[in-house]
């Protein structure tokens, strides 16, 4: 049985054991004539496909050697293991669990200076034999015919391929010796050090920043200090002399995308493109948006048709990750997050999955279930829309809740309280429960109850509640569902911090 889904422990030590082929097959639980097959008799143009990309319009292209799904699957399984056998250090950011660009610019955060050097031809400059020689070498220590099957898992074309799904953690097992030196030149300079995959960053707060490591020379160009050379070229790696830039606290200082200055950001031009591609779905319909995105960005620079993008996916992935720098509630996203639900109509319900995992809530609806149809459930989906937090029964309550439980944690957890006063709603036990919460929350003149009146009279709401009768309520009958919801943000949309 594979020990993929068993003690890390055990499979490290079945890995750190590993004296055969045959051996590894089956650590990855696969025959071993299914693994001989796919590296040494399916023929060389069969097992990778590749393509080029531009990481930046009019830029050198990147070839991506993407593997033959068989052998894809054999790398999945072998970079499982990989993850585990790795020893995270605390400088490495890139492709690690809970690290990403954001974590790596978070550590060069209000700098005076801030350096940063790229590798050049990182993946490439991974060839088989440093590979084979990882393996072989400690703390690994395994033999040469073990070592020489792993290396030929990992490579193609004697190097690492971008784009097959052990690369990353290999380069970064094959980094651990150049991190490890970096690592200790920061700290004989008193630098923060971190590196996003071929993306090496320093920083300091002093009044200096050391020339070991890099300074402006006579004609203020950036060079790459002589100790910071030497360490990465005993490594087996070269600087890409076209990315090296010292940023000081007096311009915009970025780190792996993000500026650095004050908090990690993103650039006023992201969000602006972000916002003109909602525009042009709205204004021009979806399919010329995206006719015209892919011949801007995909067909000019000869990618594969297959390997274009839904324009709705190219659009929510950057609105996830300006939610990833930014935070949730964030106004920037929270507004653009409104702008595409009202083009893209299936985006409302990825804002009511994200709506139920928020800690802190925006307002609780209290309501009758008979007025769920006409009033609520719209309005509900309008407030998230417009990128207010909601608590909604049926957003929240599954079979087996207790609905007690359910319902006091909401109140507790939400700023106001809108009461969708109709009829019903004085007929029932549950919705006054709700008002009575509601209620014990106004403390000190603080107002919390937002009402609505649905389909019943002053009369009405004085004889069941003089108190309410005598608020400033909304009314079905005179505005909208959109119309209430506009009404309501101008009450809900103050400030709130994710706790």
């Amino acid at each position: 049985m594979s020990l993929l889904l068993e003690k890390p422990d055990e499979l490290v030590e079945q890995f750190l054991n590993l004296k055969s082929p045959q051996d590894i097959a089956r650590m990855l639980d696969l025959d071993y004539s299914y693994l001989k097959y796919y590296l040494y008799i399916l023929p060389e143009s069969k097992r990778y496909r590749s393509f080029e990309v531009s990481k930046k319009y009019n830029s050198k292209p990147r070839t991506i050697n993407a593997p033959a799904s068989n052998i894809k699957i054999v790398q999945q399984k072998l970079n499982q293991i990989l993850q585990i056998i790795y020893s995270v250090k605390p400088s490495v950011h890139g492709f690690i669990y809970e690290r990403s660009v954001l974590t790596n610019a978070q550590v060069h955060v209000g700098k005076r200076f801030v350096f940063n050097v790229d590798l050049k031809d990182f993946f490439p400059s991974i060839n088989f034999g440093r590979v084979r020689g990882m393996f072989i070498a400690k703390p690994y220590s395994l033999n040469e015919k073990v070592a020489t099957v792993l290396a030929q898992i990992c490579c193609h074309n004697n190097q690492l391929p971008q784009g097959a799904p052990t690369s990353p953690i290999v380069s970064n097992m094959i980094c651990a010796r150049l991190d490890g030196n970096l690592q200790k030149l920061a700290q004989k300079y008193y630098c923060m050090y971190s590196r996003y995959a071929d993306d090496i960053t320093f920083s300091k707060t002093s009044q200096t920043f050391p020339v070991e490591i890099g300074y402006f020379d006579s004609d203020g160009i950036t060079v790459v200090g002589d100790e910071l050379k030497h360490s990465i070229e005993a490594n087996g790696f070269k600087i890409n002399n076209n990315k090296v830039r010292q940023q000081t606290n007096k311009m915009r200082q970025s780190v792996t995308g993000l500026t650095v200055n004050r908090k990690p950001n993103l650039p006023r031009k992201y969000v602006r493109q972000i916002r003109a591609m909602i525009h042009a779905w709205a204004k021009y319909g979806y399919a010329a948006a995206e006719k015209e995105h892919a011949n801007k960005y995909y067909t000019k620079k000869k990618r594969r048709q297959d390997d274009v993008p839904a324009y709705s996916m190219t659009i929510r992935g950057k609105l996830e990750y300006l939610r990833m720098v930014k935070g949730s509630f964030d106004p920037v996203y929270k507004n653009l997050q409104s702008q595409l639900a009202n083009v893209d109509k299936d985006y409302l319900e990825i804002m009511i999955k994200e709506n139920e995992k928020r800690l802190t809530r925006d307002v609780f609806i209290s309501h009758a279930s008979e007025d769920k149809d006409s009033v609520v459930r719209p309005l509900a989906h309008e407030l998230i829309r417009m990128g207010f937090s909601i608590w909604y029964d049926e957003y929240e309550l599954t079979v087996g809740d207790s609905l007690l439980q359910k319902i006091d944690d909401g109140l507790t957890r939400s700023r106001y309280g809108i009461v969708v006063l109709s009829k019903h709603f004085f007929g029932k036990d549950w919705p006054k429960k709700e008002l009575d919460g509601l209620t014990a929350k106004e403390i000190d003149g603080r107002k919390v109850i937002l009402p609505i009146w649905h389909n019943i009279t002053r009369r009405e709401v004085t004889n069941a509640s003089p108190i309410l009768a005598g608020r400033v309520a909304l009314i079905t009958e005179k505005d909208s569902i959109a119309e209430l919801a506009q009404k309501l943000a101008k009450v809900l949309q103050t400030p709130v911090t994710e706790p």
